[in-house]
Formats: structure tokens, C-alpha cells, sequence
């Protein structure tokens, strides 16, 4: 072999070496390295025995009682909660909303020639649940068979007044602040 092969022989063989230690340390961080060797340090010695057979007590430094002595509990920091419901949350309330709503609601009896009325209220909340502003009608029925409907659906509303919002749903006041809900007849018969 010549010189020159022998020289770059060794300058491979010095980067494949440098490429597997960069390897090692992306593979196995230092800090796991330097558990690892505290891991494998012998054990502490085993105090003294007595010649009765008793262990020696040992001399206990100031540092290890502090180590010893019960720490406080850390405080307890919550996460914050998240900005808005999921999907899943925003559909459980709204099936919530609308079977407290149906429970305060008896519907007034319709004509059997009178077509089908749902009423549609838009609701303002504040945060406790109360109403904040009286609940709007949005679609007045135009058949005066159906006023009466209307009126029931705005009297179930008030009886409904304040809203029980469970605790879960409150840290996403902003999501429920405005409501319009569906009062279908159908649905109350159910």
C-alpha cells in the first residue's frame, strides 16, 4: 500500500468513527449517558455492625435530613382550559339545552288542519345563565292557529329562566353566549 491509500484509508476510517459518535449522541443524549453511569456506581457501604449483631447507626449529615424531611406538595397549577368546545362538547350541550328547554315547554294543542309550527327563539345569555335580554321569536308564525304555539314557546323560556348551565360548559361562556333553539312539536311529543 502507498502512502497516499494509507492516509485516506485513515480518513475514512476517522470520519465513520466521528459519524458514529454524532450517532450515539442522537440516538443516546448525554444525559442519558450520565444516568446511566450513576446507575452503574457501586452501592453505598452498609454501616458498621456491633459485635451484638446490631447495625452501627451512622452519622447522619445536616443535608441529608433536609433531603429527608417531607417536601411540600408542589402547587398545583390547572391548565388553562381550552379557548373553544370541541365538536363533541358543542353537541352535547346543545342536545342538553334543548331537553332542558323541552321540559319546561308544554306545547299548546294545534289544529289537526294546521300545519306543522316550529319556533325558532334567539336567546342571550350571561354567564350565570340568566337571560340577558328577553328571548326574540324569530320566525312569528303567519297562521294565527299557531300564536298560540308561539306564546308557549316564550312562556317555557322564561320558566326556564335562569339556565342550570353545568360546570363543564361555563369556561366556554362565549360559545353559548347567543342560542337560538328549535321548539318542534314532533320533537316535545317524543
Amino acid at each position: 500500500m502507498t502512502a497516499r491509500s494509507t492516509s485516506i484509508g485513515f480518513l475514512i476510517l476517522a470520519a465513520a468513527l466521528s459519524v458514529g459518535a454524532l450517532e450515539r449522541d442522537r440516538i443516546w443524549p448525554s444525559s442519558m449517558r450520565d444516568a446511566s453511569r450513576e446507575a452503574a456506581k457501586p452501592p453505598a457501604p452498609l454501616p458498621p455492625v456491633r459485635p451484638d449483631g446490631e447495625a452501627q447507626p451512622a452519622a447522619v449529615a445536616p443535608t441529608t435530613v433536609a433531603a429527608l424531611a417531607p417536601a411540600a406538595p408542589p402547587a398545583a397549577v390547572a391548565p388553562p382550559p381550552p379557548a373553544r368546545m370541541t365538536s363533541a362538547q358543542q353537541a352535547a350541550f346543545d342536545a342538553w339545552m334543548v331537553k332542558t328547554y323541552l321540559g319546561c315547554w308544554k306545547p299548546a294543542r294545534q289544529p289537526a288542519d294546521a300545519d306543522a309550527y316550529v319556533a325558532e327563539v334567539r336567546l342571550a345569555f350571561k354567564p350565570d345563565g340568566s337571560l340577558r335580554k328577553p328571548p326574540k321569536l324569530v320566525n312569528p308564525p303567519s297562521n294565527p292557529a299557531s300564536k298560540p304555539q308561539a306564546k308557549s314557546v316564550i312562556q317555557a323560556v322564561r320558566a326556564c329562566n335562569p339556565l342550570p348551565v353545568p360546570a363543564q360548559y361555563r369556561p366556554f361562556y362565549e360559545q353559548w353566549k347567543t342560542e337560538t333553539i328549535h321548539f318542534n312539536p314532533e320533537v316535545a311529543a317524543r
